[in-house]
């Protein structure tokens, strides 16, 4: 990691996702009863335990603009900080947590693919696309993840966010001890 990225995502303090399309392909399932399926990455899932468990002091929180009971049990499984579910003007949501936090924009980082993201793409301290999302939403980004949506996108910045912080293998021994 160069020198640059490294001190952007070094002072990363509160990490923000959106779901459709960044940590599930963006697709959905819809039953004939209106049960809605979605398929999340368990790569993604590990890297926010990591990020709990090696105790980086990085909160999470996930912003979605489509409600759906799916996203809050997977959030509450992975333990995540603040959920957003059906949020359409996301900066509002974006606002609340960084007063929440008592965080300043270049202490943010957040992935969108989406129209309704570039708000936050825009102002965030480092802001990440993927390769799905249309094209001109990596006009807005500082990075563009290799790894596709719903793909182990997320897991691949939360490998860098934990890069940032000192010596990844030494914290991958830490996180083995834990396991072992």
């Amino acid at each position: 990691m160069d020198k640059k990225l490294k001190e952007k995502l070094s002072k990363i303090k509160l990490f923000i996702c959106d779901i459709d399309g960044v940590l599930t392909d963006g697709a959905f399932i819809k039953s004939t009863s209106g049960e809605e399926l979605r398929s999340f990455n368990a790569l993604d899932g590990v890297g926010f335990v990591m990020l709990r468990l090696l105790q980086l002091d990085i909160k999470t929180a996930w912003i979605t603009g489509r409600e759906s009971a799916t996203t809050t049990l997977r959030a509450e499984e992975l333990q995540i900080d603040d959920i957003y579910n059906g949020v359409i003007r996301k900066i509002d949501a974006y606002n609340e947590l960084k007063s929440k936090y008592s965080v300043s924009d270049d202490e943010v980082c957040f992935v969108g693919d989406d129209i309704i993201d570039i708000p936050l793409l825009e102002k965030v301290g480092f802001a990440v696309t993927v390769p799905n999302a249309p094209k001109y939403i990596g006009n807005y980004a500082h990075y563009t993840t290799s790894l596709s949506g719903g793909k182990g996108a997320v897991r691949e910045v939360i490998d860098m966010l934990i890069e940032s912080r000192g010596n990844y293998t030494a914290h991958l021994d830490k996180l083995l001890k834990e396991l072992r």
